[in-house]
């Protein structure tokens, strides 16, 4: 059977919208590649009605270019991914990986996390900076509630449980994720409660307010959302936002300020940016 390689050069801000599509046209895997001309992708489809679909998702993302596609012999993808599959570092003693394939030993802190539909798997700079952000954090999140918006894989409310929250909740609209999120909170075990909702925010309306707000997001995703972040954080309270281009980071900070949350801290890594805010009283 035939397998067909989709070639592009895409933005990266897209990158996330892309895979999502993508992986609903049934995406055999993906490979990145750093070139001189922005992020190269090489996607791979089992039929080519999926890969052209895959080229018209990019022509209507728009700034894509050298796109081509290649019909190449059949491989064994779940086999070669796995030899190429390598742990992934969130920050220094914390390491990310499904259970068959083991950290190094100098590892602290091992998340579990099997790779499938879910975004959150350690190798995106996003959730790095999240990770990073959380932790810290770890010494006021102790005992802590945290809510994690747009949890994906749920690697980050594990970051924040083994930080020592008391509680987290993972929301995450994409129903896809359910069964990926049941398998890793198997596969993780923490000292706190973790729990995961499935659907809108509307499902955490009565709830007590949390002291700390993940959300790791495309600010045209996000934004909108930035009212429900603050009427459910507690005053004083943490707000980490990640998934922020670096040249859109300026008007992520102004918009936060409309809602009372102020910066803290920010970090980036290659063209990614997040920030830690807190939430202010007006004057």
């Amino acid at each position: 059977m035939a397998t067909y390689c989709l070639n592009a050069v895409i933005p990266p801000d897209r990158f996330d919208l892309l895979i999502a599509q993508w992986q609903e046209l049934g995406m055999l895997g993906c490979e990145e590649l750093n070139s001189a001309e922005g992020l190269q992708i090489k996607a791979y489809f089992k039929d080519e009605s999926s890969a052209l679909q895959a080229v018209k998702n990019l022509n209507e993302t728009g700034r894509s270019k050298n796109i081509s596609i290649e019909n190449i012999e059949d491989q064994d993808w779940d086999a070669k991914w796995r030899e190429t599959m390598k742990p992934a570092r969130l920050a220094a003693g914390w390491w990310v990986s499904p259970l068959w394939l083991p950290p190094p030993k100098s590892a602290k802190h091992w998340i579990k996390i099997e790779p499938k539909m879910a975004f959150g798997t350690g190798y995106h700079e996003t959730t790095r900076l999240a990770a990073q952000a959380i932790i810290a954090r770890k010494r006021q999140i102790k005992n802590k509630r945290v809510l994690d918006i747009g949890t994906g894989s749920g690697i980050l409310c594990f970051v924040a449980g083994l930080c020592g929250a008391r509680s987290c909740v993972g929301a995450e609209i994409d129903a896809n994720c359910r069964e990926n999120l049941a398998e890793n909170l198997r596969n993780n075990i923490p000292a706190g409660t973790i729990d995961f909702l499935i659907g809108n925010l509307d499902g955490l309306k009565g709830c007590k307010l949390f002291d700390l707000i993940v959300m790791n997001m495309l600010l045209i995703e996000s934004a909108p959302l930035l009212h429900t972040v603050a009427a459910m954080l507690k005053h004083s309270g943490l707000f980490i936002w990640s998934g922020i281009l670096t040249d859109e980071h300026a008007k992520a900070v102004e918009l936060a300020d409309k809602y009372r949350l102020s910066l803290l801290s920010e970090k980036k890594e290659n063209e990614w940016w997040c920030g830690t805010f807190r939430t202010i009283k007006r004057k």
